[in-house]
Order: structure tokens, then sequence, then C-alpha cells
């Protein structure tokens, strides 16, 4: 039965995990709220550091941001609304600016009327102050028809129905800059008409025009409805190559014969056509939180999607030089993702990237007072031994000196009055050793007094 008792009974000596660790807490608390008391001037420093650190970079973005997007159902469209999907995932509202197309997209950043803007390779700004984020895709120069082409394009500009899209928008532009290379202006042309992308494709498939001239990608709900009807040819440009050499910002991409669809076969042959790039364009101001979101959605969505037209090495990429690059997507373009950004918000990662240097420098300032914290347990506590012991000792002087009855019970007080003092005090982990001795001392003294007191009462 005793036995049985034993082995239910906890061991007093099994060590309790969970109570050390609250002890090593209350230790460094304790350690920390004096450290703190004593080294008021550095803490306060380090505090004005951090706030100044923070001022300067900072780490927290706006909640609402605008961008200016596009027509309805072109390419301009379908990224803004990716990017919005994106950015309300990662808690930002991205409000969109529907517009006609790039041109009126850079008229609005250029009056900070946006934050952002979706825009197209060649196409300056007027003002300082805003900064591309680099390309995020190709976008064709698509010419679709109906009837037969013309080997000689001069023929085909000068002869066939084309809707040339709206002044302000992207296409209407790169019309004008193509154009200009064979000496022809949309205004001198009566054949060209200016349409707005949605209106042009339902004249086109309805036969009542004979070309559509669109700049988009192939995610561009246009050139999927035109794509549709089997009836409408892609026109192959022969002289691609040529635009390329002449225009800085224009590449060459090729749709292969069957590439869009295998039954029926289209197109019918290669294609080559002239292109552009989509370009994020920020305005200087914009949080740079912000344009890390705006750069990780882009490399994210381009990866989602799986682009049509893509390039060596993939998009984003910073290609048209026309407007000065974003240190943001400089520095994004140089090192990548930031290590931590999988394991914290986008926002930390951007500041994190930008302040490594000054949290390392601050951290350099912190560090002693971080590793002075620990050594208060121990000092605080010396202190108090040694301010005992001191006591103590001249107790035990007094008690030397003294005869009287009235004499050793003041002593007596006095000793009482350090062992409660004692027995309040903080002792921190490993010093329990001490803190025994100093009782064990205490007690040697007040069994002195005790004996003298006791001789005392009998000489009377």
């Amino acid at each position: 039965m005793n036995v049985k008792r034993m082995k239910n009974k906890k061991d007093i000596l099994h060590p309790d995990h969970l109570e050390h660790v609250r002890e090593i807490a209350q230790d460094e608390l304790r350690a920390i709220r004096i450290m703190l008391l004593n080294q008021w001037h550095w803490v306060l420093l380090s505090l004005l550091g951090l706030i100044v650190l923070l001022y300067f970079f900072n780490p927290l973005p706006p909640s609402k941001i605008v961008l200016a997007s596009g027509q309805a159902n072109s390419s301009l469209e379908v990224w803004a609304k990716r990017y919005q999907q994106y950015f309300l995932d990662a808690g930002v509202n991205l409000e969109l600016v529907p517009t006609k197309g790039a041109q009126e997209n850079i008229e609005l950043i250029n009056q900070q009327k946006v934050h952002a803007a979706l825009s197209q390779g060649g196409m300056p700004v007027s003002r300082e102050g805003i900064y591309s984020l680099g390309s995020i895709g190709f976008m064709p120069l698509w010419l679709f028809y109906r009837t037969d082409g013309f080997d000689d394009p001069n023929q085909f500009l000068e002869k066939k129905k084309i809707s040339v899209n709206v002044p302000g928008s992207g296409t209407h532009r790169l019309i004008e800059t193509i154009l200009a290379q064979h000496e022809l202006k949309i205004g001198q042309q009566s054949n060209f008409i200016e349409l707005p992308s949605v209106p042009s494709v339902k004249e086109l498939l309805a036969g009542k025009i004979d070309a559509v001239a669109l700049v988009a990608g192939m995610e561009s709900g246009n050139v999927q409805s035109i794509l549709k009807d089997p009836s409408i040819k892609i026109y192959d440009f022969g002289m691609a190559r040529a635009y390329e050499k002449h225009l800085d910002f224009i590449e060459v991409v090729n749709v292969p014969r069957g590439a869009i669809d295998m039954k029926p076969i289209t197109p019918q042959k290669d294609v080559a056509m002239p292109a552009t790039t989509t370009v994020l364009l920020v305005d200087e101001d914009l949080h740079p939180a912000i344009q890390y979101l705006f750069l990780k959605a882009s490399k994210d969505l381009n990866k989602e999607y799986k682009p049509f037209f893509n390039r060596p090495g993939g998009f984003p990429a910073y290609l048209d030089p026309t407007v000065p690059e974003s240190e943001i997507a400089e520095r994004f373009y140089e090192h990548g993702l930031f290590p931590l950004d999988r394991f914290v918000p986008f926002w930390l990662a951007s500041f994190l990237d930008r302040a490594w240097f000054y949290l390392v420098a601050a951290l350099a300032v912190v560090y002693p007072l971080m590793r002075i914290s620990p050594q208060y347990r121990l000092v605080d506590f010396k202190l108090s031994l040694d301010r005992a012991y001191a006591v103590l000792k001249s107790i035990e002087k007094e008690v030397e000196r003294s005869h009287a009855i009235v004499e050793l019970e003041a002593q007596s007080d006095a000793l009482n009055q350090l062992i409660h003092s004692t027995k309040k005090l903080w002792v921190p982990i490993g010093c329990k050793e001490s803190y025994f001795q100093l009782m064990q001392n205490i007690g040697i003294v007040e069994a002195e007094i005790a004996k003298k007191l006791e001789e005392a009462r009998s000489a009377e």
C-alpha cells in the first residue's frame, strides 16, 4: 500500500520544464526593465533612430491605387483586371480607369490623375517623375482582313478600308509611326476610319470594312473574337524586319502555321508581325511596396497565363529605354524577389529589401545593449547580495559589542528586517546557491544573538 502511494506521488526533484521557461521569461523581462531604467539614454537614441528609419522608408503602403487601363476587351484591360484581382488578394484596392488606350493613359499619368498606367513601348512621357517598371508582354500589330491582300504593303494601306482605332489609343499611335515609314498619314487616307476596338471588330465581322488594325496580345478579347471567324485572315507583314531595323522599340514576332488552331489550320501560313510591348508606368511618388507588388504580380501572372508571344528570359523585363527605369524595378531585375517574400507580407518584403543595410547598421548599435540586458539579472542580484552582507556584517559587529538585553533585542529586530528584505529579493536562475548561503550566514548571526540574549537574561 505504501509502495503504491509512493509510486503515485510526484517526484519533487523531477524537472518542470514549463516552470523553468516561465522563470527564464520573468528573469529576462525584469532584466530588460532594469536595463531600460539604467540605460534610458541609449534606449531613447535607438528609438529615435528607428523612428527616423520608418519615416524615410515608410513601410506601410496606401490601401487604394488608381491604374489607367484601356478599351473594353483590349489587352490593356485584360492585364488591368488581372492586376486588380492580384492586388485584391494582397489586400490592396486597385481602381481601374477605362481609357481610349495607351496614349490617353500617358496623358492621365502626366497629369497625375492616376498612380500607374499601362502603356506601350516607344511612347514617351512629357514630364519628369514618371518611371517604367518594365515590359510585361508583347503586343503585336495585328492586321485582320477579309479579302486577299497585296504583296506590296503600300497598295494594301492605300486601297483597303481599314479601321486604325481612335486617337489616344496605342494602335492609332503605332499605325501613325509605321505609316510615316511609307510617307503616309492617317488624315490623308480616305480609306482609314477611326473607330474604337469593339465597334471595329463588329464592323469587320459584319463585312462592312475590309480590315482592322489592333495592337494587342493574344489574351485580348477582341483578337479572340476575330480568330473565331475562319474567313478572316491575318496579314503577314513582309516588311516586319525592316520596321524592326528602323524603329528601336519594334521587335518581330511570328505565328507559325497552325499555331492558333489545327482544325481549320490557322493561320494557313507562317505570319510575321511587328510588335511593341505592354509597359507599366508609375509615378515617382507611388509607394515602393506597391511598385514591388506590381513587379511581383507581373512575374507571377506571366507564369500563370503563359504568354503566347514570349522571349528568352521571359517577362517582365526592362526592354524599352524610352522611359527611365524605376530604382525598385532595377533592384528587382538584378536580385529578384526578396528571399523572405513567401513568408512575409509584400509590404514588409519591400521594406526589408530597401532598408536591410540600415537595419544591419541599427542592429550594430542595439546589439551591445542586447548583450548587456542578461547581465542585469546577475548585476542587480549581486549588488543586493553585497548590500545584505554589509548589513549583516554591521549587525554582527554590534552584537559583539552589545551585552545589554535592550541592545541585543535592537540587533535582533534589525536582523529580522534583513531576513524580511532578503526573502523578497529577486533571485535569478543560477543564483539560488548564493541566496541560501546568505540565509545560512544570517542564521549563524541569528543564533549568536539568541545565545547572548539567553546569557544576558540568565545573568539578571
